[in-house]
């Protein structure tokens, strides 16, 4: 996560907390999600409201496209149900942002939660939380552990069990090239193939985005003539077969591929009315 085309996508504000971080936990906390409140970040909530300013905006010029706090929040109640479905009392969630994920697991002492982030996230995470009684209940578990580590080089031999994990990296691997994706799963298969567990992950492939409106185009180049902005994610051309066929090259044998827009109504999601573009990819070994 330190590479410069990452960071430079990411965008950060002054404490080098990524902003979609930022806006994530907001999002969290407005979908209601177990324990969100205890690690939302101050001034999340601004940014929060100001991007759905901007949001609504850009979906009357595009109105194709999805609604983006709906859709993270369907991102993670998908991840929340695959977890809640598997048999792994070993959690480890990379690039954890600001997740209420691991307080909300973490209250039942039969699993183990380990949460991996870049030190300035980790440290402003561990500073809200001691801010409140909740929060301070939380890091005092002995199954709850918040590490500082960076996802495209994690020593998984470190700090966890030989046992069957269920590995997380939500809302990251969009942000990083193919050559960098392979590189990180096949780390993650290396040690679910010896010691067993699942992986879940997010990431649209450009044909299951939703298009643009020609006079969004339009705009949306002007503006990237104009502002010069860096690119917000590392697409390629790949389909959902491709990045299937480079997860299997990298060492799963089985992964299963998760569409928002076909479970919303099945699945135990908030917002069902609400059409979302989310694709999940749940892997693994066996």
């Amino acid at each position: 996560m330190n590479q410069p085309d990452v960071d430079g996508r990411m965008g950060r504000n002054a404490q080098k907390i990524p902003h979609s971080a930022l806006y994530t936990s907001a999002a969290w906390w407005w979908g209601k999600f177990p324990c969100a409140e205890i690690v939302l970040p101050k001034g999340a909530m601004s940014l929060f409201r100001m991007v759905n300013v901007y949001s609504i905006l850009y979906r009357l010029l595009n109105p194709k496209k999805c609604s983006l706090k709906h859709t993270l929040v369907h991102r993670h109640a998908l991840i929340d149900t695959l977890l809640t479905r598997s048999t792994c009392h070993q959690i480890i969630e990379i690039a954890a942002g600001f997740s209420p994920r691991g307080c909300m697991i973490s209250a039942d002492p039969t699993y183990r939660y380990f949460e991996v982030d870049l030190p300035e996230v980790i440290a402003l995470k561990r500073k809200r939380m001691e801010e409140s009684i909740a929060g301070r209940d939380v890091l005092a578990r002995e199954n709850f552990k918040l590490l500082v580590g960076d996802i495209t080089a994690l020593d998984f031999s470190l700090h966890f069990s030989k046992a069957p994990t269920f590995i997380i990296t939500e809302g990251i691997m969009m942000y990083f090239r193919r050559d960098a994706q392979i590189s990180i799963w096949r780390n993650i298969a290396q040690f679910l193939r010896v010691h067993g567990g699942e992986y879940v992950f997010d990431y649209i492939p450009l044909e299951d985005e939703p298009p643009r409106s020609l006079f969004g185009q339009l705009l949306s180049d002007l503006r990237q003539r104009l502002m010069k902005p860096p690119p917000p994610f590392a697409y390629d051309d790949r389909t959902r077969r491709d990045v299937v066929a480079d997860l299997q090259a990298a060492g799963f044998v089985r992964v299963e591929v998760i569409d928002s827009g076909e479970v919303s109504r099945t699945w135990p999601l908030p917002f069902p009315g609400v059409r979302t573009k989310v694709i999940v990819f749940h892997c693994r070994c066996e």
